[in-house]
């Protein structure tokens, strides 16, 4: 095994804590399902770091990175949200939302030729108070204290309206790419 493999390692790590904390999460073992989560967070921010480096980005890391942050990020809230940790309306508009891009993608890609996506920084905005709503509802199903709850709810409220107007704003884009004439072929 050679030294550029290692951060391709780590994801896969993170890949398979998805699974991990959902049997944690099924069993109600929530401080450690949350160590899982710290410790696959702090291997996202370290994979990148070796692969700087490692100098061994490419294709698989532009895949798998990607990739391991989606399949974590979809399958907690889905897990959360059955287990009622999350609000069910609240799953149901991550996943609308993340539907929206994805068919907007395929639909740019195939009428348009469209083969890169560039994130929005709403999109980004999104993501992140998504990630601090998973984080605060397992904090609080491992330490069930009030303040904890103060902050699940506020991660909540800011999670719902940025993964709103993000897909709102990401509709907007796509609609305004489909008008343009097919010069460009990066959606920005």
């Amino acid at each position: 095994m050679s030294l550029q493999a290692i951060p391709h390692l780590i994801t896969l790590f993170r890949l398979a804590c998805a699974p991990a904390i959902t049997w944690l999460l099924c069993y109600s073992r929530f401080r450690a399902a949350l160590i899982l989560l710290l410790l696959a967070g702090v291997s996202d921010w370290f994979d990148g770091f070796a692969a700087r480096r490692l100098h061994s980005a490419g294709n698989a890391g532009v895949i798998l990175d990607p990739l391991a942050d989606k399949v974590l990020l979809v399958t907690l809230f889905i897990v959360l949200g059955l287990l009622g940790l999350i609000p069910l309306w609240m799953l149901a508009l991550a996943v609308a939302r993340d539907l929206v891009i994805v068919i907007g993608a395929l639909l740019v890609r195939l009428l348009r030729g469209v083969r890169k996506f560039l994130p929005s920084l709403l999109g980004k905005v999104s993501t992140f108070f998504q990630i601090t709503l998973v984080l605060m509802a397992l904090l609080y199903a491992a330490f069930p204290f009030p303040a904890f709850l103060y902050l699940k709810y506020a991660a909540l409220c800011l999670s719902a309206f940025f993964t709103l107007v993000s897909g709102i704003d990401y509709i907007r884009r796509g609609i305004l790419f489909a008008r343009r004439p097919l010069a460009g072929r990066t959606v920005a």
